[in-house]
């Protein structure tokens, strides 16, 4: 199992960046928080400048790519599935929320950075705060 970081002022604050973060050329190198994304979010992000910030991120050790572990993948279709949004959920997505998740039961308060609409409803829902990229995104 990977260790989770807390960031440099010891609080228990993390982001959790999905592929607008990276489409968006996040300023990654800003942040003086710990950063996480997910696989299915690497994946995804295909166009050549985009895929060369990320690259160079990854090798500045800037973020930290982790797997959910199975419960929290099954706990977010849960949710998905109660909210009526599961079909409008990519893997990334899924993945994004499922780490969200298991980053509360390590006891850190994730911020989720997304301009999907259908992410910030569920986050909502469930209690965890969100920041937009380039959309001013829902009201809560």
């Amino acid at each position: 199992m990977q260790d989770f970081v807390k960031f440099k002022d010891h609080s228990s604050k993390v982001l959790v960046l999905d592929t607008a973060a990276f489409l968006a050329a996040l300023p990654l190198q800003l942040y003086n928080i710990t950063l996480y994304t997910v696989p299915a979010v690497i994946n995804e992000v295909k166009d050549y400048e985009s895929r060369i910030r990320l690259e160079l991120a990854s090798m500045a050790e800037r973020f930290h790519v982790k797997t959910p572990e199975e419960k929290y993948i099954k706990e977010a279709v849960e949710i998905a599935r109660r909210l009526k949004v599961l079909e409008k959920l990519s893997t990334a997505d899924l993945e994004v929320l499922a780490l969200s998740l298991e980053l509360i039961d390590r006891g850190l308060k994730p911020i989720v950075i997304t301009d999907d609409y259908v992410i910030q409803k569920i986050l909502v829902s469930i209690g965890i705060d969100f920041r937009t990229v380039k959309t001013t995104g829902i009201r809560g």
